[in-house]
This record gives structure tokens, sequence and C-alpha cells, in this order.
């Protein structure tokens, strides 16, 4: 298995990429692929990068990959992604966004984030990936892991983890994380919220 991630070059992600990801990555001593892209214009553009630069390292590298978002920080050794079922086919987590942001139960309000994915390498995460790839192409301005999580939920030919929420652990905007989350072992530290319009 491998991580890997990428950041926009000659903007802010790129001291964000080397702050915080990067550093993490090197401190575990975890097998990594970090590249470097063009601006493709918008933040819309360059978070729908992501769908391909999936697909460019699965085709690349033939092994599991799971994708870190360039503001993402490994506080703890992941365990998970390095022994996961062999049943399992993508991990993502469902974001409860009530719960998460409101501190409300019941609502059922489940976001997918793609900042942290566990994506298996064989045929059928391929064609799912191929998919979001097209679906990205023709519908820019439109999120990324929107457009996923409607892929994930029409298809049967995956097998779906929903990680645990420490595992994409949003740190909110006043330094926070909810208690219910647990002890993170991957924070995400929300760097679009200051760069997203820049």
């Amino acid at each position: 298995m491998i991580i890997i991630s990428y950041y926009t070059e000659n903007t802010p992600y790129e001291q964000v990429m080397n702050t915080r990801l990067r550093p993490s990555l090197e401190k575990w001593g975890l097998k990594h692929y970090i590249e470097a892209v063009p601006d493709f214009g918008d933040w819309y553009r360059n978070t729908s990068y992501k769908s391909k630069f999936v697909q460019k390292c699965l085709k690349k590298f033939q092994e599991d990959v799971v994708f870190l978002d360039s503001d993402a920080t490994i506080e703890e050794y992941p365990e998970l992604l390095y022994n996961m079922p062999d049943e399992v086919d993508v991990g993502v987590h469902y974001l409860d966004w009530c719960k998460f942001w409101r501190n409300q139960d019941g609502q059922n309000n489940m976001h997918m984030l793609s900042g942290t994915m566990f994506m298996r390498f064989n045929r059928d995460v391929l064609e799912v990936v191929e998919d979001w790839v097209e679906q990205c192409d023709n519908a820019i301005g439109t999120w990324e892991q929107k457009i996923l999580q409607e892929i994930l939920k029409e298809t049967t030919a995956v097998n779906i983890l929903d990680l645990p929420a420490s595992y994409c652990a949003i740190v909110k905007s006043d330094g926070t994380i909810p208690e219910y989350v647990g002890e993170p072992v991957i924070k995400h530290w929300q760097a679009s919220r200051q760069y997203k319009t820049k």
C-alpha cells in the first residue's frame, strides 16, 4: 500500500503540504507519493483533479492506495489502513454533519468525505474511479466528493467500509474536535477554509 497526495504548485497549498502532510509521513516512515500539479484555475477544478490523480496512481503503482489531503497530519500509526479486511474495496468516512457541526443526534445527514480514502487495486474499483473521473469532467463546479458519494451509493460492485471518524478528524476553526470522534489518528486541518477563494 502507498499513501498518495498532491498539491497545487505556487499556491499556499505548497506550504501546507510541506508543513503538514509531508513531515507527518516522514515521521512515521510511511511509503508515499506526492505530486505537484499546476493550478487549474479555481478550487473546484483543483479538487476535481483528485479523481484523475487517484486513477493515475492506481494504474501507476498497481497496488492499494490511500489518498490524503495535503492538510492532513498523521497523529498515530494508521493501523486500520495497513490491515484492511480483504473484502473491503473502498474505505471512506461518512460524516454525520449535524452531530459533528451542531451536536445534534438523529438527523442522519451523512456526508462522504474524500480527505482520507482507501482504494483497493482491483478491476471493480478502477471502474468506479473511471466513472468518478468522467462525472467530474462533466460537472465542473460540483464538489468531487459529492459526485463520488452518489456513485458509491448507486454501485453494488464494491464493498465499502465506513472508516472511523478518528481517521478523518476535522479540526474546527476554534481548534477543537468533537469528543465522540475519540483520539484522532488522522487530522484534517481544513486549509480550504482559508484558501478556497484565493
